[in-house]
């Protein structure tokens, strides 16, 4: 797939989502961002290392998961209470990372199952 073809299916499949989410670069390069992202006033283009305060970026796991070639996941307390963040390393391009959060907008409600693998026939 070319650049662009990532990220158009990118937007295809993340436009809708409610949470942001990013397509970065290893050197945080943002690529492309979905719209609950792009209210922050993030543009393609920025470094998302540059938003907020250092103290914020602490806990980024992308060169991790550029690095060992795997999803990394963390579970926080977000605004909303408990908060999920992940860095997802893109099939075919070794230095492009999705990264995204759920539970920033949301409040973790953990009786309600989304799916449930278990007891799929």
């Amino acid at each position: 797939m070319t650049d662009e073809q990532i990220i158009d299916a990118f937007h295809s499949m993340w436009d809708m989502f409610p949470e942001p989410v990013m397509l970065i670069k290893k050197s945080r390069e943002i690529i492309a961002l979905n719209p609950a992202c792009a209210q922050s006033g993030l543009k393609p283009g920025m470094r998302c290392s540059s938003i907020g305060s250092p103290q914020q970026h602490k806990g980024c796991r992308c060169n991790e998961a550029v690095d060992e070639k795997k999803t990394i996941g963390v579970t926080y307390e977000g605004p909303k209470g408990k908060a999920f963040g992940y860095w997802v390393p893109v099939a075919n391009k070794p230095e492009w990372i999705l990264h995204f959060n759920v539970g920033v907008y949301y409040e973790y409600d953990p009786t309600i199952v989304v799916l449930d693998i278990e007891n799929q026939k």
